[in-house]
């Protein structure tokens, strides 16, 4: 007698594995600074702190490694391999070149009703706060991102963004410290008329336009990098 075969339960997420916990647990110390930059950290202590074996801390920190975000020191643990602002530029050179491209690629994709939920949570704070602008940033290039439909387009946005957020300054703390809200302004109004062309579907539009907005990205960060490094000297 022939048995009808059970499909499978595609709700059950597989399980996480300890690799896995220990990758994501160390790189959210990272981010949020839990981590100095100044002194190694050792497997000993992350695997009591995190109280997961040394063998998957191990596993872990090869992978933040490869990643680029550690330099592994034999029979010492690691180091932060430090984002400098000069980094940020050759950072958002690279996203000169792949923002277009991701935008071009979600123009047909992209949800309208995400893109009104972001514009909307924007409009109900203080678009003229830096940190507003921020993540109001942070939100719109990854839902950009997000609706590419290019796995490997959004593993490079990702590794890039993390980068960014282990820099000293991030570009907003850089404007923030320069007192200049013209940044915040321009920013502004160049993302709201990405979100238009996006809405209408306009694909060389956009990707002309953020081709645009990268590259004055990159003229305000070196214009206060060396500000700031002239004021140093």
């Amino acid at each position: 007698m022939q048995t009808k075969l059970e499909k499978p339960n595609r709700s059950v997420r597989p399980k996480r594995t300890k690799k896995n916990q220990a990758y994501e647990a160390i790189k959210k110390m990272i981010i949020s600074h839990k981590i100095l930059p100044e002194e190694p950290v050792t497997e000993l202590s992350l695997s009591r702190s995190l109280k997961i074996g040394r063998t998957p801390i191990r596993e872990a920190l090869n992978l933040l490694s490869r990643d680029g975000l550690i330099t592994l020191i034999p029979n010492k643990g690691f180091i932060l391999n430090q984002i400098k602002n000069e980094d940020l530029i050759y950072i958002y050179q690279i996203r000169e070149a792949l923002d277009p491209l991701a935008a071009k690629l979600a123009a047909k994709r992209i949800q309208f009703s995400m893109l009104e939920e972001i514009e909307r949570k924007f409009h109900c704070e203080n678009n003229a706060d830096f940190k507003h602008g921020r993540n109001f940033s942070r939100k719109l290039h990854s839902l950009i991102y997000k609706f590419c439909g290019n796995p490997y387009l959004i593993e490079i946005f990702k590794s890039l963004n993390l980068k960014i957020d282990l820099s000293r300054d991030s570009l907003w703390d850089l404007w923030k410290k320069s007192g200049d809200r013209n940044f915040v302004e321009r920013r502004y109004q160049e993302h709201m008329e990405i979100i238009r062309l996006l809405k209408e579907g306009d694909a060389k539009g956009v990707e002309t336009l953020c081709k645009t907005h990268m590259a004055n990205t990159i003229k305000d960060l070196v214009n206060v990098v060396l500000g700031a490094h002239k004021a140093k000297t």
